[in-house]
C-alpha cells in the first residue's frame, strides 16, 4: 500500500480537491493525479466522487467524450442524490458541447426528477445552479434567470460561493437578453463579489462579461482591456474552452478597432482549432471577421472564401438551433405526458381501494371511474393537439425569416432543388435572380436599425403579391434576397426582375417616419444544359448582381459568358469597392 493511501484521510482530500477546482485549477489537477494513484484504495462512493471530479476537469479542458466516460462510470458509484445530481448535470454540459442535445435533455430530466428528493438546502441550491448552467448553455433564456434567482433565494450570507455563482448567471441572462447597460453592471458587481471573496476562475468569467458587454455597446477600446484582462487568467487556470471564446472576442473587437493584425492574430488562433461541434459558433464569428479583414483590404477572392466558411457554420449553428427547439419540446412535452400518466394511475389506485373497502358504494364509484377516465381519454386528446400544433409552429419557425416572414436560406434552398429536380426532369426551364438593397448600411447608419428592419419588410411585402404561387421567395443574407422561378426561361426572369426593381424604388418611405429612396441591384441567371443543381445558377446570378452594382446600381443585368473572364471579374471587384460607387 503507498504510504499516501495508508495516512491520507480520502473525504478530506475529496474535499479539498472540490475547493480547488474554483480557486486554483492547476493545483486541482496535480491533487487529482495523487489520488488516482490510490483509486483502488478508496470505497465505492470515494472513486465516484473522485471519478466526477475527473470528468469536470476534462470538461474544462475540452475533453467533452473522455469527461462522458468517467462521469457515466461514476453514477453505479456514487449511489447519493447529492453526488448523482453532479454526475448527471455535468454530463448534460458535455451532451451539450458534443451537440447531443436529445441525452442532454434525458439526463437533465433526471436531474430535475432528483430535486426533490434533495433535503439539504445547500446541495439543493448547488442543484439550482448546475440547472441554471444547462439551460444557458442550451440557448433557454427564460430558465436561466429562473433557476439562478432560485439559487440566491436560498443563499445565506455566508453563502459566498453559491451567491457568487448565482450573481453570474443573473449577469448571463441580462446578456442574453440584450440588456447590455444593465449586464455590464451586473457582470461588474459579480466581479468585485467574487474576487474579493477569493473566488478568481468566477470573477474572470464576469470580467469576461463585462468585456462582451461592452463590446456590443461599440465600446472596443474598453472591451479590448477587459478581454485581454480576462484572457490572462483564464490562461492562469488552463480554461481551453473560455479561452477559445476571449480569442474570438478579442479578434471581433480589434477588426471594430481596424487593428488588423491583432484581429488577424486572435483570429488565427481560433481558426486552428480542430473542428468540433463545441467550437461552431467562435469560428462562424472569426471567419466573419477574417471576410470583412479581407474586403477592407480589397482581396475579394480571400473574402469570398471567407464568407463561405462564415455561411458554412452559420448553416451549422442554425441546424444547431433547431435541434435545440425541437429536443426542448420534445422534453417538455414527455414530462408533460408522464405527469398525466402518474395521475392517471394514482386516481385508478384510489378508486379500485374504494371499490374494495365500500362495497354499498360500488355503483357510484363505477360512474366516479367512467367519469374521471373518459376525462382523461378527453385531456389526453387535447395535450396531443396542442403538442402537434407546437411542434409544426416551431418546424415552422425554423424554415422561415423571424423578420420578414419568408424563407431563410436554408429552407429556401431545399425548396428550390426539389422545385429544380422536378423541373428538369420534365424539360422544364429554370430561373434564379437575387438582388441585394443598394446603400442599404447607409440606411441602418442615417436612420437606425429600425428604419433598416420596416425597409426589409416593406421590400418583401411590396413583392409578394407579384410572386406566382409556385415562386420560392427567401433572405439568404442581411439585405439580399432571392427568387427562384421553376418553369421561366431567362427572359421571364428579367422581366420579373425589373418589374420588383420598379415596384422597389415605388415604395413610399415616409411611414418609417423618415425620407429616403430604396432601390436594389438584380442578377439573374436561366437553366443552361451542363446544370445539374442550384448551385451553377446561383454562381451565375451572383456574377450578374456584382455587375448590376458596377453599373451603377437599380438595374438588373443577365448573366452572360463575358462576366465569367478573371481580368474583367478583378476589374469589375476594384469598381465596386471605390468610393464613387
Amino acid at each position: 500500500m503507498p504510504l499516501m493511501a495508508a495516512t491520507i484521510n480520502f473525504d478530506e482530500a475529496l474535499a479539498e480537491l472540490e475547493q480547488l477546482q474554483h480557486t486554483d485549477l492547476p493545483s486541482a489537477i496535480t491533487k487529482l493525479h495523487e489520488l488516482e494513484a490510490d483509486f483502488a484504495h478508496m470505497t465505492r462512493f470515494q472513486q465516484g466522487r473522485l471519478l466526477v471530479f475527473k470528468g469536470t476537469s476534462f470538461i474544462y479542458s475540452g475533453q467533452y467524450q473522455e469527461a462522458l466516460d468517467n462521469l457515466i462510470q461514476s453514477e453505479n458509484l456514487v449511489q447519493n442524490s447529492d453526488y448523482l445530481f453532479s454526475a448527471y448535470s455535468y454530463e448534460a454540459t458535455a451532451y451539450i458541447a458534443l451537440r447531443n442535445f436529445k441525452d442532454a435533455f434525458v439526463v437533465m430530466s433526471k436531474s430535475l426528477g432528483l430535486i426533490d428528493r434533495i433535503d439539504n438546502i445547500d446541495i439543493k441550491r448547488a442543484a439550482y445552479l448546475r440547472l441554471a448552467s444547462l439551460y444557458s448553455a442550451m440557448g433557454i433564456k427564460e430558465e436561466v434567470g429562473t433557476y439562478a434567482a432560485k439559487a440566491l433565494s436560498l443563499a445565506a450570507a455566508d453563502n459566498v460561493k453559491d451567491i457568487c455563482t448565482a450573481k453570474l448567471y443573473l449577469s448571463v441572462y441580462q446578456l442574453e437578453l440584450e440588456i447590455y447597460d444593465k449586464a455590464f453592471d451586473e457582470f461588474q458587481n459579480t466581479h468585485d463579489f467574487c474576487e474579493s471573496n477569493g473566488f478568481p476562475l468566477i470573477s474572470f468569467i464576469a470580467l469576461k462579461g463585462m468585456g462582451e458587454s461592452k463590446l456590443r455597446l461599440q465600446e472596443y477600446t474598453s472591451a479590448v482591456a477587459l478581454l485581454l484582462k480576462a484572457l490572462k487568467g483564464y490562461e492562469s487556470f488552463n480554461f481551453q474552452l473560455e479561452i477559445n471564446s476571449v480569442h474570438s472576442l478579442l479578434a471581433e473587437a480589434y477588426f471594430s478597432l481596424e487593428q488588423f493584425a491583432n484581429a488577424v492574430e486572435h483570429a488565427k488562433f481560433v481558426t486552428s482549432l480542430p473542428n468540433e461541434p463545441s467550437y461552431t459558433e467562435l469560428k462562424h464569428n472569426v471567419f466573419k471577421v477574417l471576410a470583412g479583414l479581407n474586403a477592407e483590404n480589397k482581396q475579394f477572392e480571400q473574402a469570398y472564401e471567407y464568407s463561405k466558411k462564415e455561411q458554412y457554420y452559420n448553416q451549422l449553428m442554425f441546424d444547431d438551433a433547431k435541434m435545440k427547439t425541437l429536443a426542448y419540446q420534445a422534453a417538455k412535452f414527455n414530462a408533460d405526458e408522464q405527469a398525466r400518466e402518474i395521475n392517471l394511475l394514482n386516481k385508478e389506485r384510489e378508486l379500485y381501494i374504494a371499490q374494495q373497502t365500500v362495497k354499498e358504494r360500488e355503483y357510484t364509484n363505477m360512474l366516479m371511474f367512467i367519469t374521471i377516465l373518459v376525462g382523461g381519454l378527453f385531456f389526453l386528446g387535447i395535450l396531443l393537439a396542442v403538442g402537434q400544433m407546437q411542434k409544426r409552429k416551431f418546424m415552422r419557425m425554423a424554415r422561415m425569416d423571424a423578420l420578414t416572414g419568408i424563407l431563410n436560406r436554408g429552407a429556401g434552398q431545399e425548396l428550390g432543388e426539389n422545385l429544380f429536380v422536378q423541373a428538369t426532369a420534365r424539360g422544364g426551364d429554370f430561373c434564379v435572380i437575387l438582388f441585394d438593397l443598394d446603400f442599404f448600411k447607409r440606411i441602418n447608419d442615417s436612420f437606425g436599425h429600425g428604419t433598416g428592419d420596416w425597409a426589409l419588410k416593406k421590400v418583401v411585402d411590396s413583392l409578394k403579391s407579384h410572386i406566382r404561387n409556385g415562386d420560392v421567395f427567401a433572405r439568404i443574407g442581411g439585405e439580399e434576397f432571392a427568387l427562384l422561378l421553376p418553369y421561366a426561361d431567362e427572359e421571364k426572369g428579367m422581366e420579373v426582375a425589373e418589374q420588383c426593381r420598379a415596384r422597389i424604388e415605388a415604395i413610399d418611405t415616409q411611414h418609417s417616419g423618415h425620407k429616403f429612396v430604396i432601390t436594389a441591384s438584380f442578377g439573374v441567371s436561366g437553366l443552361m444544359a451542363e446544370d445539374l443543381s442550384l448551385d451553377p445558377l446561383f454562381h451565375r446570378a451572383d456574377m450578374a448582381l456584382y455587375a448590376a452594382k458596377a453599373n451603377g446600381r437599380n438595374t438588373v443585368v443577365r448573366y452572360s459568358d463575358i462576366l465569367k473572364c478573371d481580368k474583367q471579374a478583378t476589374d469589375l471587384r476594384r469598381h465596386i469597392a471605390s468610393p464613387s460607387v
